[in-house]
């Protein structure tokens, strides 16, 4: 099967946001303190924030829009 680039754009209200941009919030959140192997993403438009876990310890939160 053949990947292709994937591009999510998440709506909510009268916002938009890109999901590749709120990926990138993620990784400067957390800096580059250890390598990324596994990434959680939980988000909730009517808090306007993405809550995130990674690799099953760091979590913290960025904001969407």
């Amino acid at each position: 099967m053949e990947q292709k680039d994937i591009e999510v754009i998440l709506q909510y209200r009268q916002r938009e946001v890109d999901m590749d941009e709120v990926f990138h919030r993620i990784k400067e959140a957390h800096g580059h303190k250890e390598e990324i192997k596994k990434q959680e993403v939980y988000v909730k438009p009517e808090d306007f924030t993405a809550y995130y876990v990674i690799n099953g310890d760091a979590v913290g939160k960025v904001q969407l829009f």
